[in-house]
């Protein structure tokens, strides 16, 4: 019997062979078997091309034609680009020069510790409005909302000071970063990022203080250095039904000679959201259209890549982020107004990066920063006994100045040696306007403001860590660091005034573990130890921005240690990839709030904690294009130090699971998800006294069906639609100030570079 194969090989050779001839203009030509091959690397589901080759010529004098390819008809199914559509474990690198992170760049199949990379593909089918929606419903990570404009991210059951914060490698987390969550998160355009990567756990040891929840780093887009001189541009436009918002994008970028420059620009503006709803909604959960959760932002980005040589090259980076008329929904319209405006961040960087410095360098990068935060927030007291026409105007500016280096050596056989120093220095200024105008003419009066205006915060760590194949199959990565603190500032608490300069210092360390026990599957293990000293909120802040009570400081307060246990397995196959992992950690010294005194006020105290939990998450590959994926985690917290009580706003165990199909190279998408959370009623005192954020019981559980679908409907051009909630539901993110949008349809059009 004749295949299929055989008839089409045999019409493409008659189809073929006459303008052979033709071409070849030498008499009558025969075609071998030997001639045809087949390309074995072709996407399912399409048939392998011909090559047919010119028959061999006896004249060695006569030209010889190139071979021609014949491919057979277009089906259904486009190219396969497995890296936008599946991508490999063994292909996601951690470490490399862009990202300005530190360490060897070992992949995300052999590094031992517990990693999650938000890539391009993945926030182009989100298509956030800010930076929280990029990063949500990644495993281990949750996205709290003390008011729409903000969000604060939890890695493991931390946030805040306890997060390390980093764009484009650079710190962002400073002095002023207060106990619990804040809003600093949001202050990125999200249509700015090429991708986020995350380390949960402790990430002291290769980045700094701070990192003992985890380590969340903002990627920032840059020129394609792949194509030549050019220049090119593009733009974002997004709607959103729940809120009436609007998003709006353009950039450029291009090469000329050495030189490549990515700008550009954003805008954004929301009104009041609609949320979802339903009869039997608890109390506290029955507004639809939900008050002051309107915001706006401007944004503006420049990176500038001038190439010195073949293997370095200067990088410079210039972000400027402006949020305006910001509510903390928690608090309005139930007893107090705070709106923050402006939020503001901007960043300047200059980095000198390369490979094959001199001697037994292999790669460095050394980056010299500023890092500016400017805060000024409005608040007015509707409270029993206060007055509501006053109004105070509290603000303060921090400036971060930092010098990192950051170099590996790789010694062959025995591993490769990662190195390096960084410093930063924050100098604080702070304010405080009151405005009564109760009175006529409005009286102002000039106060200290909450953060010492005199207040510093200087911090520097040097580090080593070593990864070396100790065998075949183990991989080892283990690291030390010593850090050093030192702060100053006067500090004021009724009628006693001190000057305080602490200093504090450590060592921190270490140690992993990869096993390779097939070649599809590791094994892994770790043991971290995380440090954060006490920053200038801890030391010097009168603090009445918390949900109860009057927040003081404490100048005797001792740094945080933890110390973090962690076995996990990694799964990377043609067809499935997944990780998971189980961990825990002794927080010890943690700095917490106390009760409230019989006047209100709260002291900071060290006490000891202990979190855990489990984290997976995976997708299997069913053909080319289709996909099922899914993540389930799980976090336990519990103070067993103070007050012997569930540590405060620990996240609900939750998970998605989603079927999508990716094709034609990525660029479409059809993606169906339910994202399901379950109810939190394990609280802390603290929890069930902020009545504004968490309903009493606890914070219902919920599940949201949604799907998200983006075809290019030219070859530049790109509509997206999200349509989030289907069926309504009315939730909140636990510890939130705002619920989430009812049913809300995202419409983006984009014209790509």
């Amino acid at each position: 019997m004749v295949s299929k194969h055989t008839c089409l090989v045999c019409c493409l050779v008659v189809l073929t062979a006459g303008p052979i001839a033709a071409q070849q203009n030498a008499g009558s030509m025969s075609i071998r078997v030997s001639d045809i091959s087949f390309r074995q690397d072709e996407p399912e589901g399409t048939l392998p091309p011909v090559i047919v080759r010119p028959p061999t010529v006896v004249e060695e004098d006569e030209a010889t034609l190139p071979p021609v390819e014949v491919r057979p008809p277009a089906t259904d199914f486009e190219p396969f680009d497995g890296s936008l559509v599946f991508p490999s474990l063994a292909d996601q690198i951690l470490g490399d020069l862009d990202s300005g992170l530190r360490g060897a760049p070992l992949s995300l199949f052999d590094n031992p510790r517990a990693i999650d990379i938000v890539t391009r593909q993945q926030l182009d089918e989100r298509s956030p409005i800010d930076m929280g929606q990029a990063l949500e419903q990644t495993p281990g990570v949750m996205i709290q909302r003390t008011g729409r404009g903000q969000s604060s991210p939890y890695v493991r059951g931390l946030t805040g000071q306890q997060v390390l914060i980093m764009v484009d490698g650079v710190r962002m987390t400073n002095a002023t970063f207060r106990a619990g969550p804040n809003q600093y998160f949001n202050t990125v355009d999200p249509n700015s990022v090429e991708r986020i990567e995350v380390i949960r756990g402790p990430g002291s040891v290769l980045y700094g203080g701070d990192a003992i929840g985890g380590v969340i780093n903002i990627v920032t887009k840059r020129a394609n250095d792949s194509v030549g001189d050019f220049l090119t541009g593009g733009t974002v436009q997004r709607f959103s039904s729940a809120d009436l918002g609007y998003t709006g994008r353009l950039s450029v970028e291009g090469w000329v000679g050495s030189l490549g420059a990515f700008a550009g620009a954003g805008y954004g503006n929301y009104n009041d959201l609609d949320i979802g709803g339903t009869p039997d909604a608890p109390p506290g959960f029955n507004v639809r259209r939900q008050p002051a959760t309107s915001w706006s932002y401007q944004s503006a980005d420049l990176k500038l890549n001038y190439l010195l040589s073949d293997c370095s090259e200067l990088v410079f980076g210039l972000q400027h982020y402006r949020g305006e008329d910001i509510f903390r929904t928690d608090r309005f319209p139930a007893n107090r107004e705070s709106i923050f405006d402006p939020q503001m961040r901007e960043l300047f960087f200059l980095r000198w990066q390369g490979y094959d410095l001199c001697g037994p360098i292999t790669t460095y990068q050394i980056t010299a920063s500023l890092h500016r935060f400017e805060e000024e927030r409005a608040d007015r007291d509707f409270r029993p006994g206060r007055n509501p026409l006053l109004t105070s105007y509290r603000g303060f500016t921090d400036e971060q100045t930092g010098i990192t280096g950051s170099f590996t050596t790789d010694l062959e056989r025995f591993g490769m040696l990662s190195y390096g120093f960084d410093w930063y220095h924050d100098d604080i200024d702070s304010w405080r306007t009151d405005v009564d105008a109760s009175v006529q003419p409005p009286t102002v009066t000039r106060r200290a403001g909450e953060i010492p205006d005199d207040a510093y915060y200087s911090r520097y760590g040097v580090f080593l860590n070593w990864d070396v194949r100790l065998t075949d199959r183990l991989l080892a990565s283990n690291g030390v660091r010593f850090e050093h603190v030192t702060a100053g500032a006067t500090v004021t608490v009724g009628n006693v005034t001190e000057q305080i300069a602490p200093h504090y210092q450590g060592w921190i360390g270490q140690m992993g573990l990869t096993y390779t026990l097939t070649p599809n599957l590791h094994l892994v293990g770790s043991i971290s130890e995380g440090f954060r000293a006490p920053n200038i909120d801890d030391l010097a802040t009168i603090n009445e921005n918390v949900f109860v009570g009057i927040q003081l400081p404490n100048p005797n307060l001792l740094p945080e240690t933890s110390l973090t246990y962690e076995v996990g397995a990694k799964w990377n196959s043609s067809r499935l990839r997944c990780q998971a992992f189980v961990w825990w950690t002794d927080l010890q010294d943690h700095i917490l709030r106390g009760p409230p005194d019989p006047n209100n006020l709260l002291e900071r105290a060290n006490g000891d904690s202990r979190l855990q939990g489990v984290e997976v998450s995976g997708e299997y590959l069913m053909g080319s294009q289709w996909s099922l994926y899914g993540n389930f985690w799980y976090t336990y917290g519990q103070d067993v130090g103070l007050f012997d009580e569930p540590l405060d706003r620990i996240p609900p165990m939750q998970g998605i699971v989603g079927l999508r199909r990716r094709w034609n190279g990525g660029r479409d998408w059809f993606d169906v998800y339910a994202w399901l959370v379950d109810k939190q009623d394990r609280l802390a005192a603290r929890d069930i006294a902020d009545v504004n954020r968490i309903p009493p019981g606890g914070t219902p559980g919920y599940a949201t069906v949604n799907f998200r679908l983006g075809r290019m409907i030219t070859p530049r051009q790109r509509l997206a639609l999200n349509v989030e909630n289907l069926f309504d539901e009315q939730y909140r993110v636990h510890g939130s100030g705002s619920d989430g949008p009812g049913i809300n349809a995202i419409l983006t059009y984009e014209l790509l570079h």
